[in-house]
Protein backbone atom coordinates (compact mmCIF):
# COMPACT_ATOMS: atom_id res chain seq x y z
CA UNK A 1 0.00 0.00 0.00
CA UNK A 2 2.56 2.03 1.00
CA UNK A 3 3.99 2.55 -3.12
CA UNK A 4 0.41 1.81 -4.60
CA UNK A 5 -1.55 5.17 -2.77
CA UNK A 6 0.88 6.74 -4.26
CA UNK A 7 1.35 5.30 -7.47
CA UNK A 8 -2.30 6.10 -7.82
CA UNK A 9 -1.91 9.48 -6.76
CA UNK A 10 0.86 9.99 -9.60
CA UNK A 11 -1.56 8.46 -12.28
CA UNK A 12 -4.22 10.71 -11.45
CA UNK A 13 -1.82 14.33 -11.05
CA UNK A 14 -1.16 12.77 -14.45
CA UNK A 15 -4.89 12.91 -16.18
CA UNK A 16 -4.77 15.31 -18.66
CA UNK A 17 -6.00 16.62 -22.17
CA UNK A 18 -3.70 13.07 -24.07
CA UNK A 19 -5.91 10.94 -21.91
CA UNK A 20 -9.56 12.58 -21.81
CA UNK A 21 -9.62 14.02 -25.11
CA UNK A 22 -7.04 12.95 -27.45
CA UNK A 23 -7.35 9.19 -26.83
CA UNK A 24 -11.28 9.35 -26.97
CA UNK A 25 -11.73 11.63 -29.99
CA UNK A 26 -9.04 8.63 -32.18
CA UNK A 27 -10.86 5.98 -30.79
CA UNK A 28 -13.67 6.51 -33.49
CA UNK A 29 -11.21 6.82 -36.20
CA UNK A 30 -8.95 4.04 -35.00
CA UNK A 31 -11.45 1.60 -33.84
CA UNK A 32 -9.90 -1.57 -32.40
CA UNK A 33 -6.86 0.09 -32.74
CA UNK A 34 -7.10 2.23 -30.41
CA UNK A 35 -6.61 -0.64 -27.52
CA UNK A 36 -3.31 -1.51 -28.79
CA UNK A 37 -2.33 1.66 -29.23
CA UNK A 38 -3.19 2.77 -25.94
CA UNK A 39 -1.35 -0.53 -24.52
CA UNK A 40 1.71 -0.17 -26.24
CA UNK A 41 1.75 4.43 -25.49
CA UNK A 42 1.36 3.88 -21.72
CA UNK A 43 1.81 0.53 -20.18
CA UNK A 44 5.44 -0.26 -22.48
CA UNK A 45 6.64 2.41 -23.77
CA UNK A 46 5.13 5.55 -21.32
CA UNK A 47 6.51 2.72 -18.51
CA UNK A 48 9.94 2.83 -19.78
CA UNK A 49 10.04 6.26 -20.11
CA UNK A 50 8.59 6.88 -16.74
CA UNK A 51 10.66 4.07 -15.46
CA UNK A 52 14.31 5.73 -16.50
CA UNK A 53 13.09 9.50 -15.31
CA UNK A 54 12.60 8.41 -12.15
CA UNK A 55 16.13 6.50 -12.58
CA UNK A 56 17.51 9.74 -13.27
CA UNK A 57 16.06 11.35 -10.30
CA UNK A 58 16.94 8.06 -7.82
CA UNK A 59 20.62 7.83 -9.03
CA UNK A 60 21.06 11.33 -8.50
CA UNK A 61 19.19 13.04 -6.11
CA UNK A 62 18.86 15.84 -7.90
CA UNK A 63 15.78 16.80 -10.23
CA UNK A 64 15.97 17.34 -14.33
CA UNK A 65 17.61 20.60 -15.18
CA UNK A 66 19.91 20.57 -12.25
CA UNK A 67 20.87 16.70 -13.87
CA UNK A 68 21.01 18.44 -17.60
CA UNK A 69 23.47 21.31 -15.90
CA UNK A 70 25.61 18.74 -14.33
CA UNK A 71 26.33 16.27 -17.10
CA UNK A 72 25.82 18.97 -20.14
CA UNK A 73 26.64 22.39 -18.17
CA UNK A 74 25.08 26.11 -19.65
CA UNK A 75 24.27 24.04 -23.37
CA UNK A 76 22.40 21.53 -21.42
CA UNK A 77 19.88 23.75 -20.39
CA UNK A 78 19.42 24.89 -23.58
CA UNK A 79 19.13 21.80 -25.15
CA UNK A 80 16.54 20.82 -22.19
CA UNK A 81 15.10 23.95 -23.26
CA UNK A 82 14.19 23.34 -27.00
CA UNK A 83 13.07 19.49 -26.23
CA UNK A 84 10.65 20.51 -23.36
CA UNK A 85 9.26 23.09 -25.81
CA UNK A 86 9.14 20.46 -29.06
CA UNK A 87 6.31 18.55 -27.26
CA UNK A 88 4.79 21.25 -24.43
CA UNK A 89 4.04 23.76 -27.27
CA UNK A 90 2.26 21.20 -29.45
CA UNK A 91 0.52 18.91 -26.39
CA UNK A 92 -1.00 22.84 -25.32
CA UNK A 93 -1.71 23.83 -28.80
CA UNK A 94 -4.42 20.65 -28.84
CA UNK A 95 -4.89 20.87 -24.48
CA UNK A 96 -5.90 24.46 -24.04
CA UNK A 97 -6.50 25.71 -27.72
CA UNK A 98 -7.86 22.81 -29.91
CA UNK A 99 -9.76 20.89 -27.41
CA UNK A 100 -10.59 23.31 -24.66
CA UNK A 101 -11.59 25.59 -27.68
CA UNK A 102 -14.27 23.26 -28.78
CA UNK A 103 -15.79 22.07 -25.38
CA UNK A 104 -16.09 26.40 -24.54
CA UNK A 105 -17.85 26.54 -27.71
CA UNK A 106 -19.71 23.36 -26.93
CA UNK A 107 -20.72 25.11 -23.16
CA UNK A 108 -21.26 28.66 -24.06
CA UNK A 109 -21.62 28.63 -27.88
CA UNK A 110 -19.46 30.95 -28.33
CA UNK A 111 -17.72 30.45 -31.86
CA UNK A 112 -14.19 28.38 -31.88
CA UNK A 113 -12.35 31.71 -33.01
CA UNK A 114 -13.35 33.42 -30.37
CA UNK A 115 -13.31 30.46 -27.80
CA UNK A 116 -9.81 29.90 -28.03
CA UNK A 117 -7.91 33.14 -27.22
CA UNK A 118 -10.82 33.00 -24.23
CA UNK A 119 -8.73 29.80 -23.30
CA UNK A 120 -5.30 30.77 -24.24
CA UNK A 121 -5.40 34.24 -22.13
CA UNK A 122 -7.44 33.01 -18.94
CA UNK A 123 -4.59 30.24 -18.74
CA UNK A 124 -1.83 32.49 -19.03
CA UNK A 125 -3.24 35.02 -16.55
CA UNK A 126 -3.75 31.95 -13.92
CA UNK A 127 -0.45 30.36 -14.93
CA UNK A 128 0.89 34.18 -13.94
CA UNK A 129 -0.27 33.92 -10.76
CA UNK A 130 -4.00 35.42 -11.24
CA UNK A 131 -6.72 34.09 -9.70
CA UNK A 132 -5.67 31.28 -7.78
CA UNK A 133 -9.33 30.96 -5.85
CA UNK A 134 -10.68 29.97 -9.55
CA UNK A 135 -7.46 27.69 -10.28
CA UNK A 136 -8.14 25.94 -6.22
CA UNK A 137 -11.52 25.16 -7.38
CA UNK A 138 -11.12 23.85 -10.71
CA UNK A 139 -8.54 21.10 -9.33
CA UNK A 140 -11.15 20.41 -6.87
CA UNK A 141 -14.12 19.89 -9.50
CA UNK A 142 -11.41 17.83 -11.60
CA UNK A 143 -11.16 15.30 -9.17
CA UNK A 144 -14.88 14.47 -10.05
CA UNK A 145 -14.11 13.21 -13.08
CA UNK A 146 -12.93 9.96 -11.90
CA UNK A 147 -16.03 9.20 -9.87
CA UNK A 148 -18.28 10.39 -12.88
CA UNK A 149 -16.33 8.15 -14.82
CA UNK A 150 -16.82 5.22 -12.60
CA UNK A 151 -20.75 6.25 -12.40
CA UNK A 152 -20.77 6.19 -16.30
CA UNK A 153 -19.15 2.74 -16.37
CA UNK A 154 -21.31 1.46 -13.36
CA UNK A 155 -24.49 2.62 -15.59
CA UNK A 156 -23.58 0.92 -19.15
CA UNK A 157 -22.09 -1.93 -17.91
CA UNK A 158 -24.70 -4.02 -19.18
CA UNK A 159 -24.31 -2.10 -22.26
CA UNK A 160 -20.47 -2.44 -22.77
CA UNK A 161 -19.08 -5.45 -24.08
CA UNK A 162 -15.57 -6.66 -22.67
CA UNK A 163 -12.52 -6.32 -24.69
CA UNK A 164 -10.36 -9.19 -25.01
CA UNK A 165 -6.63 -9.38 -24.06
CA UNK A 166 -6.23 -10.32 -28.44
CA UNK A 167 -7.20 -7.08 -28.76
CA UNK A 168 -4.71 -5.31 -26.48
CA UNK A 169 -2.01 -7.06 -28.37
CA UNK A 170 -3.25 -6.86 -32.05
CA UNK A 171 -1.19 -4.99 -34.02
CA UNK A 172 -3.35 -5.03 -36.92
CA UNK A 173 -4.77 -1.72 -37.35
CA UNK A 174 -2.20 0.02 -34.44
CA UNK A 175 -1.53 3.57 -35.68
CA UNK A 176 2.10 4.20 -34.94
CA UNK A 177 2.00 7.82 -35.47
CA UNK A 178 -0.25 8.01 -32.37
CA UNK A 179 1.85 5.86 -30.39
CA UNK A 180 4.83 8.03 -30.76
CA UNK A 181 2.56 10.99 -30.16
CA UNK A 182 1.91 9.70 -26.90
CA UNK A 183 4.90 9.13 -26.02
CA UNK A 184 5.73 12.60 -26.61
CA UNK A 185 2.80 13.46 -24.06
CA UNK A 186 4.24 10.69 -21.41
CA UNK A 187 7.85 12.45 -22.40
CA UNK A 188 7.75 16.00 -22.54
CA UNK A 189 6.21 19.15 -21.08
CA UNK A 190 5.98 18.56 -17.59
CA UNK A 191 5.64 14.92 -16.82
CA UNK A 192 9.32 13.83 -17.09
CA UNK A 193 10.04 16.80 -14.72
CA UNK A 194 7.64 15.53 -12.58
CA UNK A 195 8.46 11.33 -12.39
CA UNK A 196 12.01 12.91 -11.92
CA UNK A 197 11.57 14.76 -9.08
CA UNK A 198 9.44 11.75 -7.59
CA UNK A 199 12.83 9.07 -8.40
CA UNK A 200 14.67 11.95 -6.30
CA UNK A 201 12.01 12.28 -3.27
CA UNK A 202 12.15 8.48 -3.13
CA UNK A 203 16.85 8.10 -3.72
CA UNK A 204 16.50 7.49 0.43
CA UNK A 205 14.71 4.14 -0.39
CA UNK A 206 16.98 2.61 -3.18
CA UNK A 207 14.43 2.37 -6.31
CA UNK A 208 11.23 2.64 -4.86
CA UNK A 209 10.32 5.85 -6.82
CA UNK A 210 11.59 3.96 -9.82
CA UNK A 211 8.83 1.17 -8.88
CA UNK A 212 6.20 4.03 -8.16
CA UNK A 213 6.04 6.05 -11.94
CA UNK A 214 5.95 2.31 -13.74
CA UNK A 215 3.03 1.30 -11.96
CA UNK A 216 1.55 4.88 -12.04
CA UNK A 217 2.05 4.67 -15.30
CA UNK A 218 0.29 1.38 -15.44
CA UNK A 219 -2.86 2.65 -13.32
CA UNK A 220 -2.97 5.92 -16.17
CA UNK A 221 -2.90 3.68 -19.22
CA UNK A 222 -5.72 1.00 -17.55
CA UNK A 223 -7.86 4.54 -17.32
CA UNK A 224 -7.03 5.61 -20.75
CA UNK A 225 -8.00 1.84 -21.90
CA UNK A 226 -11.68 2.24 -19.80
CA UNK A 227 -12.00 5.96 -21.17
CA UNK A 228 -11.23 5.24 -24.75
CA UNK A 229 -13.23 2.14 -24.88
CA UNK A 230 -16.07 3.86 -23.63
CA UNK A 231 -15.97 6.28 -26.58
CA UNK A 232 -15.44 3.18 -29.17
CA UNK A 233 -18.32 1.11 -28.08
CA UNK A 234 -20.97 3.97 -27.86
CA UNK A 235 -20.49 4.80 -30.98
CA UNK A 236 -20.11 8.80 -30.24
CA UNK A 237 -19.39 10.93 -33.16
CA UNK A 238 -17.26 14.41 -33.00
CA UNK A 239 -14.46 15.36 -31.24
CA UNK A 240 -15.48 15.18 -27.71
CA UNK A 241 -16.90 12.05 -27.61
CA UNK A 242 -17.26 11.70 -23.66
CA UNK A 243 -19.18 14.77 -23.63
CA UNK A 244 -21.54 12.73 -26.08
CA UNK A 245 -21.57 9.50 -24.19
CA UNK A 246 -22.98 11.55 -20.86
CA UNK A 247 -25.41 13.96 -22.06
CA UNK A 248 -26.97 10.02 -23.19
CA UNK A 249 -26.20 8.57 -19.81
CA UNK A 250 -26.61 11.43 -17.63
CA UNK A 251 -29.26 13.79 -19.29
CA UNK A 252 -28.55 16.94 -20.40
CA UNK A 253 -27.98 19.24 -17.36
CA UNK A 254 -25.85 16.43 -15.56
CA UNK A 255 -23.86 16.36 -18.46
CA UNK A 256 -23.57 19.90 -18.88
CA UNK A 257 -21.61 19.71 -15.59
CA UNK A 258 -19.82 16.54 -16.87
CA UNK A 259 -18.81 18.44 -19.60
CA UNK A 260 -17.61 21.75 -17.26
CA UNK A 261 -15.73 18.89 -15.03
CA UNK A 262 -13.81 18.24 -18.10
CA UNK A 263 -12.88 21.91 -19.25
CA UNK A 264 -11.69 22.39 -15.51
CA UNK A 265 -9.11 18.96 -16.53
CA UNK A 266 -8.16 20.54 -19.82
CA UNK A 267 -7.33 23.86 -18.01
CA UNK A 268 -5.52 22.58 -15.29
CA UNK A 269 -3.22 20.92 -18.00
CA UNK A 270 -3.24 23.75 -19.69
CA UNK A 271 -2.13 26.52 -16.99
CA UNK A 272 1.29 24.35 -15.25
CA UNK A 273 1.92 24.00 -19.45
CA UNK A 274 2.05 27.37 -19.75
CA UNK A 275 4.21 28.50 -16.69
CA UNK A 276 6.58 25.71 -18.64
CA UNK A 277 6.42 27.34 -22.16
CA UNK A 278 7.59 30.15 -20.78
CA UNK A 279 10.02 29.55 -18.97
CA UNK A 280 11.48 27.76 -21.35
CA UNK A 281 11.09 30.06 -23.83
CA UNK A 282 12.84 32.65 -21.34
CA UNK A 283 15.89 30.27 -21.52
CA UNK A 284 16.44 30.10 -25.07
CA UNK A 285 15.46 33.84 -25.95
CA UNK A 286 16.31 35.88 -22.64
CA UNK A 287 13.22 37.52 -22.42
CA UNK A 288 11.96 38.29 -19.19
CA UNK A 289 8.76 36.50 -18.04
CA UNK A 290 6.07 38.35 -19.85
CA UNK A 291 7.40 38.51 -23.13
CA UNK A 292 7.86 34.66 -22.84
CA UNK A 293 4.15 33.97 -21.51
CA UNK A 294 3.10 35.88 -24.33
CA UNK A 295 5.14 34.37 -27.26
CA UNK A 296 4.16 31.21 -25.89
CA UNK A 297 0.69 32.21 -26.06
CA UNK A 298 0.76 33.70 -29.31
CA UNK A 299 2.52 30.29 -30.58
CA UNK A 300 -0.16 28.27 -29.10
CA UNK A 301 -3.18 30.33 -30.65
CA UNK A 302 -1.80 30.21 -34.19
CA UNK A 303 -1.02 26.43 -33.95
CA UNK A 304 -4.62 25.73 -32.71
CA UNK A 305 -6.22 26.55 -36.58
CA UNK A 306 -3.83 23.85 -37.83
CA UNK A 307 -5.40 19.86 -38.12
CA UNK A 308 -5.79 18.07 -35.50
CA UNK A 309 -3.91 15.10 -37.52
CA UNK A 310 -1.10 17.75 -38.27
CA UNK A 311 0.08 18.56 -34.88
CA UNK A 312 -0.16 14.76 -34.02
CA UNK A 313 2.15 13.90 -36.94
CA UNK A 314 4.34 16.56 -35.76
CA UNK A 315 4.33 15.27 -31.45
CA UNK A 316 5.07 12.07 -33.48
CA UNK A 317 8.75 13.67 -34.00
CA UNK A 318 9.06 15.44 -31.21
CA UNK A 319 8.21 12.63 -28.74
CA UNK A 320 10.98 10.69 -30.01
CA UNK A 321 13.45 13.92 -29.55
CA UNK A 322 12.51 14.34 -25.95
CA UNK A 323 12.18 10.27 -25.33
CA UNK A 324 15.84 10.14 -26.80
CA UNK A 325 17.16 13.26 -24.77
CA UNK A 326 16.01 11.88 -21.62
CA UNK A 327 18.08 8.07 -23.17
CA UNK A 328 20.56 10.40 -23.14
CA UNK A 329 20.42 11.94 -20.03
CA UNK A 330 20.17 8.57 -18.34
CA UNK A 331 23.19 7.23 -20.55
CA UNK A 332 25.74 9.77 -19.62
CA UNK A 333 24.85 9.54 -15.97
CA UNK A 334 25.26 5.97 -15.80
CA UNK A 335 28.32 6.53 -17.28
CA UNK A 336 29.41 9.45 -15.21
CA UNK A 337 28.86 6.92 -12.31
CA UNK A 338 30.65 4.02 -13.60
CA UNK A 339 33.97 6.68 -14.11
CA UNK A 340 33.69 7.50 -10.68
CA UNK A 341 33.36 4.15 -9.62
CA UNK A 342 36.91 3.16 -11.43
Amino acid sequence: MGVILPALSLAIVHIAGDNVAVVPAMASLLGNGIYATVFLAYMIFGSIVAGVSAWIGARSGRELPAVVKRLFGVRGKWLLALSVLAVSLPASTLTGGYFAGQLLQQLTGIPYTMAVPLCIVACSLLAAGYGREILQLSNYLALLFIPAIGMMVVMLQDTIPVVSFESLISFENINWPLVLALIGYNAGGMRSALVVETGTYFAAKNYTGVYLAILAKFFEGFFTLVLAHLALTSGAPGLLPLSAVADRTFGSWLALGFDSILFCILINTMVPAMLVNAKQLSVITNFNFWPALGLSAVFVWAGSYAKLETILMLMSVTGVIMTVFIGCIAYFLHKQEANKLH
